[in-house]
């Protein structure tokens, strides 16, 4: 029945261990799984309102470019001619009610004429008025472009333009520029852009001029096609005003910017127009969370979109399935260096991919934590349950064992009583006897029931021990002493070799006599056909004050311990599976109380057996030194004398 028993729970523990796993696996594969779903939305969640970002900082920008445009327009074959002061009224219109009106520095009307160096009218904001002039040093080296722009028409039709941020560009506009504005059909087609000025440009496409009120000053009846609108930017308020201003607005947080951003032209190193953090955009930025080119190649950029951000957005359903990317064509194509970028790389956390990653990890090493608690806390409980169980059958056997230890002297003195009380016992000599016998069951009895209670005060913490200086000597005599009967009845023969000399040791006499006393009967009730016993006292190099320890070794010959037996020799209620099955009366507490008790004392037990060839068990007891010594018996004789 222990076997059947002892195998239903080894398969119980291995069925639940199995469980376990499998639990424990699935779990781990379910939580990486989701670590990188939730992973992959938060990337693409990142990089959709990155993209957002980047679209509404563009299209402000944008706006803030084009207004100019959609205020001055540009003639129109279907127009006819436009006064040049018409342009110096509509610049005026616009600057008063602009966001920037210093965003123009000058307003030009570039003249191309193929016989003789062209002339170059330039507004006068104080007067209104247009002054001729030669070509501005910074429009010279543009005559070929627009020669030859002119020579193919504007090159850019009003369906040509990008109609997405249209509505929302025109309906940001003041409403005196809105009105109206359709009724000569896209009025941004044919704007060109030159970034190393900055300027706009657009060609005055009618076939002549009418005279302007100035004279000589504005542009003459029959002058040539080919004339361009030319409208120099102010760099300086890009760099201080609109540029920090949109950063501001679309990359800020609740504590400030959450982005480096900066806006640089050319390949590194750059030509740095605007960054919002020193040093930032100088060189290459490889870890960039998003790049866009403001204007101009979107056919060099990969898949045709002129934004990159760090993780693929949503597709069909992102900020670009909704917004468009419009801008003037650049006067000069192929200039790849001269284009302008926005580059941003979030500030907190590191860039937006590395900070996802480092989330992932995170949340993977909390997660898989978690389950090494589980699993951590799923052995123990399986520990715990074994041990509990083991527990368990060792209380049972100490149970068994001790009411077998105690129905036998119960035995022994009830039935001694009862031929006493029958009359069966005739003459002193037989009721010496018997009275000898119910003496000696009762002190076995007796002796049984206090070394149970020692070892439960022991275990409970309750037992108070008697310290003092001791002689090994005395310990040995008064363990002897209380084990005389028992050595005598199992006729054991019994050597000692106590050392000269040996130094004293603290302890409680009483409980260090009941510590060897448990060795020795231990002894002697494993000693098998070789009835010996030897007591050994000695003083080796060891821990304490003194440096030496006194070692009292008690060995027999009888039948050893086996090699597994020995590490649970010293558990409570532990009887080797042999020993039971020899009947050997025993309650597995001898060994227990007499380590408690060594411990107890500051020292230990340790063993040595061979199966067959007998134990030796040593009580180690720290050696008291000598200056201790001194003054114990300074303050033993002081107290004599009072």
């Amino acid at each position: 029945m222990r076997m059947k028993m002892s195998f239903r729970d080894r398969s119980w523990s291995t069925a639940v261990v199995i469980l376990g796993v499998i639990v424990v696996t699935i779990l781990a594969v379910l939580q990486y799984r989701w670590s990188n779903q939730v992973s992959e939305a938060t990337s693409v969640r990142l990089a959709d309102s990155l993209q957002m970002s980047l679209i509404n900082w563009h299209l402000d920008f944008f706006r803030d470019f084009s207004e100019i445009g959609l205020a001055l327009g540009g003639g129109s074959e279907e127009n006819g001619s436009e006064e040049p002061d018409q342009y110096a009224r509509r610049l005026g219109q616009w600057k008063s009610q602009a966001k920037y009106p210093d965003l123009v520095s000058n307003l030009y009307i570039l003249k191309l004429v193929e016989s003789k160096e062209g002339a170059a009218l330039r507004l006068n904001p104080a007067s209104r008025t247009f002054e001729s002039g030669p070509w501005p040093p910074a429009f010279r080296e543009l005559r070929g472009h627009l020669q030859h722009a002119a020579a193919e028409g504007s090159g850019v039709k009003a369906e040509d333009l990008p109609a997405g941020p249209l509505p929302a560009l025109v309906s940001a506009m003041p409403q005196s520029f809105a009105e109206g504005l359709f009724s000569l059909g896209n009025p941004l087609a044919g704007w060109r852009f030159e970034p190393s000025i900055p300027a706009l440009f657009h060609a005055i496409t009618a076939p002549s001029v009418r005279s302007s009120a100035q004279g000589s000053g504005g542009l003459q009846a029959g002058d040539q096609a080919g004339d361009w609108i030319a409208i120099e930017l102010n760099r300086t308020v890009i760099e201080t005003q609109i540029l920090p201003e949109l950063a501001q607005a679309y990359f800020r947080g609740t504590d400030g910017l959450d982005f480096e951003v900066a806006v640089v032209s050319g390949d590194p190193p750059a030509d740095v127009i605007y960054s919002s953090d020193p040093g930032f955009g100088e060189v290459e930025i490889g870890d960039a969370d998003g790049v866009m080119n403001i204007f101009g190649h979107v056919q060099d950029t990969v898949l045709g979109s002129p934004i990159h951000v760090f993780h693929t957005p949503s597709e069909n359903t992102g900020p670009a399935a909704f917004g468009g990317i419009s801008w003037f064509p650049l006067l000069r194509e192929g200039e790849v260096d001269q284009d302008w970028k926005l580059v941003v790389r979030h500030r907190r956390g590191g860039p937006l991919g590395a900070f996802v990653v480092e989330m992932r990890r995170r949340d993977l090493a909390i997660s898989f934590g978690a389950l090494f608690l589980l699993v951590l806390s799923m052995a123990m409980v399986i520990i715990a349950g074994n041990r509990a169980q083991r527990l368990a059958k060792l209380q049972v056997d100490f149970v068994t064992a001790i009411s077998h230890e105690l129905r036998t002297p119960l035995t022994v003195i009830s039935s001694a009583a009862d031929n006493i009380a029958d009359g069966v016992v005739e003459g002193k000599q037989q009721l010496t006897q018997y009275g000898s016998v119910i003496r000696n069951q009762a002190r076995q009895l007796s002796g049984l029931v206090e070394q149970i209670l020692l070892f439960a005060a022991a275990g409970q913490g309750r037992q108070r021990y008697d310290v003092r200086t001791l002689q090994v000597a005395e310990i040995i005599e008064a363990a002897l002493a209380s084990t005389r009967e028992i050595i005598q009845a199992a006729q054991f023969t019994v050597e000692r070799d106590i050392a000269a000399n040996l130094p004293a040791v603290r302890g409680d006499l009483s409980a260090l006599s009941q510590c060897l006393q448990n060795l020795i009967t231990n002894a002697v009730k494993y000693g098998g056909d070789q009835p010996w016993l030897d007591i050994r006292a000695s003083v080796a190099e060891g821990g304490g004050p003194s440096g030496q320890e006194v070692r009292i070794s008690v060995s027999d010959r009888g039948i050893g311990i086996s090699a597994a037996d020995m590490p649970h020799i010293f558990e409570p209620f532990y009887r080797s599976p042999s020993v039971a099955a020899a009947q050997v009366h025993g309650t597995g507490l001898g060994l227990p109380l007499a380590m408690s008790i060594a411990r107890a004392m500051k020292g230990r037990i340790s063993v040595t057996s061979q199966p067959g060839r007998g134990s030796t068990f040593t009580l180690h007891l720290p050696a008291v030194a000598e200056n201790v010594l001194a003054e114990g018996a300074e303050k033993t004789a002081a107290e004599i004398t009072r």
